[in-house]
């Protein structure tokens, strides 16, 4: 039996979506070897394109919440520690991977939804079922997933 091809859009996607849920770069790698892993085992099961994205985000979501479970992630740093002394801390330009980890402190199913979102994989029905969640439910989880974000990358009160 012919293996199906991997889903569209790029593994890249589903990389990033992995980086966003979990805030590790080791993790995310590890989430996307053992999912593709099961790929040619069960994905063949699934007939359609939008089926396979599914599954995919579906399995990458379910390994990404157990890591996190394990090891919960340390709070990103968004101060330089290492500034002379007298001098105020600079703070440094957010980078990628610490977008990432500010992310991955959201709360669920806040995380997946804008995840999901900012991806740009799913149309917004889609997320909502994936989420299991009413369009209702997902508008609201997605406003506070904003929020929270936004309130995580002010700068702390001196």
């Amino acid at each position: 039996m012919q293996t199906p091809p991997l889903p569209n859009p790029a593994i890249a996607e589903f990389y990033r979506f992995a980086l966003l849920l979990t805030g590790s770069i080791r993790t995310a790698e590890q989430v996307m070897a053992d999912t593709l892993a099961d790929v040619a085992a069960q994905l063949g099961q699934v007939r359609n394109e939008k089926g396979r994205q599914a599954w995919f985000v579906q399995h990458i979501r379910e390994r990404c919440l157990r890591n996190n479970e394990a090891a919960p992630p340390a709070a990103p740093r968004l101060v330089r520690t290492d500034s002379a002394a007298g001098e105020r801390p600079r703070v440094l330009r957010i980078e990628a991977f610490l977008l990432a980890q500010r992310f991955q402190t959201l709360p669920e199913p806040e995380r997946s939804a804008l995840a999901l979102f900012y991806l740009d994989i799913f149309s917004v029905a889609e997320i909502a079922e994936l989420l299991k969640m009413s369009l209702e439910t997902l508008a609201e989880t997605l406003g506070a997933a904003r929020a929270l974000l936004a309130q995580s990358l002010q700068p702390a009160a001196e």
